[in-house]
């Protein structure tokens, strides 16, 4: 089978998108650097598995190869990038195993998060929680989606009481962002979040735990299910270029910069 072409990232809409959005208002280029490559992984720029070239990321970002060896280093840490030495930095992917643990713990977290907060709700917030919800399930992927998303979740599990349990929902969400915008293109799993505000509104605690069991327990399978068909696909890129080569952080520890 024939080695799939790395993406010209320089030319790539998607990535560039969101070096322009993230190019300014940071101290230094090694943040700027990183907040675009991790932006690009958790908002599905860059899919699960697929190799990041040193480089191409440097030419595309527009900086010299240190803070993107930084950054990526920095994402390895975070558990978002994995190193392959003689070969460069992937996306890191997980497995099925992983992603189905990951959702347990949402599950639990998250159905905690509307016991504690449906008390709280008031007929002001609700409304402002009805405009987010239509924003969430009409908005396309991409850096809005996750920007609704963030919104409606911290306003309906009541970050302002809530802070600790509502980042820990949000950091169990990020490790699986990756994978959400392949099955958002690839499944047809439709829930409509106002069905949740209607049993919230009408304190209906039991239907709304269900609705957030069912609705995450469809994701769960779904991004089961591409986890499994990137484990089964042949691998076409498992090589960097000459010029897209990075040492492992081993390699890498002699190196000046």
């Amino acid at each position: 089978m024939p080695r799939k072409k790395r993406r010209n990232l320089s030319t790539d809409a998607r990535f560039s998108d969101v070096v322009n959005q993230l190019a300014g208002g940071y101290r230094t280029i090694g943040e700027m650097v990183y907040s675009v490559l991790k932006e690009s992984i958790l908002g599905g720029a860059f899919a699960p598995g697929e190799w990041l070239g040193q480089e191409s990321l440097a030419t595309a970002i527009g900086v010299s190869r240190i803070p993107v060896r930084t950054a990526l280093l920095q994402l390895e840490a975070e558990g978002l990038v994995t190193f392959h030495p003689h070969k460069g930095a992937k996306v890191r992917t997980l497995t099925a195993a992983q992603i189905d643990e990951i959702f347990r713990l949402r599950t639990l977290l998250e159905t905690y998060a509307v016991r504690l907060a449906m008390p709280r709700i008031t007929p002001e917030r609700l409304v402002l929680l009805r405009e987010l919800a239509e924003q969430l399930d009409e908005e396309p992927e991409g850096r809005e989606f996750l920007d609704a998303r963030i919104r409606f979740y911290r306003e309906l599990y009541d970050a302002e009481h809530n802070p600790r349990l509502v980042e820990l929902i949000e950091e169990l969400r990020s490790s699986i962002g990756r994978y959400l915008l392949s099955f958002r293109l690839l499944s047809d799993h439709k829930h409509v979040h106002s069905d949740l505000l209607d049993y919230v509104a009408s304190g209906d605690l039991t239907k709304a735990e269900a609705w957030i069991y069912s609705h995450l327990e469809g994701v769960r399978k779904g991004m089961e299910a591409i986890a499994l068909d990137e484990d089964e696909a042949p691998v076409g890129d498992a090589e960097a270029s000459a010029g897209d080569k990075m040492n492992s952080p081993e390699e890498t520890s002699g190196e000046a910069g």
